[in-house]
């Protein structure tokens, strides 16, 4: 498949506009569409950007999200808010299986078999490492960290998940006001240095 490159410029760069949560997700899904198993690439950069900032506006009630540019003066953030009259800026990062060869297993034909799941222990030991490699860097005036959480099978202890997922993001507690898991609804981790009570029925 041949990638339409002017589509994919045209609704990547709407995608650094102020749009409702719907609206983002909606690019998202346009990119996606468009981009085809390059989204995982380089490419897909400003898609994967826009699907987490767009999903993570709705679960925070936002009234509007932009993706932001890098300005070449300080690490800008990724994303902006805006939620009752505050605007609050945020940054991301992805958390996948250590050692996953993700653009492989998307190239056709595919070098490498799929991987899909692994243990909650893997994964917050890599969120730790993502966490403080996060904290460790000076943002222009960013609020908040979100954790993607991308491997869709899990192995866990259902007792010790909550537990386990506020040890993955502790790293980053101090460097930031609210730090966050995220792969469906998504989860406050972390608030204003404070481990945060799961709630429940709630999916992070």
């Amino acid at each position: 498949m041949t990638v339409n490159l002017t589509v994919v410029a045209d609704l990547s760069e709407q995608c650094f506009q102020w749009n409702t949560s719907d609206q983002m997700i909606a690019l998202a899904d346009e990119l996606s569409e468009v981009l085809g198993n390059d989204a995982m690439f380089r490419l897909g950069r400003t898609f994967r950007e826009a699907f987490i900032a767009g999903r993570f506006a709705r679960r925070r009630g936002a009234q509007r999200v932009r993706l932001l540019k890098e300005d070449g003066k300080a690490n800008t953030p990724d994303f902006e808010l805006e939620v009752d009259g505050q605007y609050l800026r945020f940054e991301t990062t992805e958390a996948d299986i250590p050692g996953r060869r993700r653009q492989d297993e998307y190239r056709q034909p595919p070098k490498v078999e799929r991987m899909i799941f692994t243990s909650l222990d893997v994964m917050v030991e890599q969120m730790r490492t993502l966490a403080a490699a996060k904290a460790a860097k000076r943002y222009d005036n960013c609020h908040g960290l979100v954790i993607w959480v991308n491997p869709p099978a899990f192995s866990f202890n259902p007792k010790m998940r909550w537990d386990s997922l506020v040890r993955g993001g502790e790293p980053a507690a101090q460097a930031f006001a609210e730090v966050w898991a995220m792969r469906g609804d998504g989860s406050l981790l972390w608030q204003h240095g404070a481990a945060q009570n799961e709630v429940a029925g709630e999916e992070f």
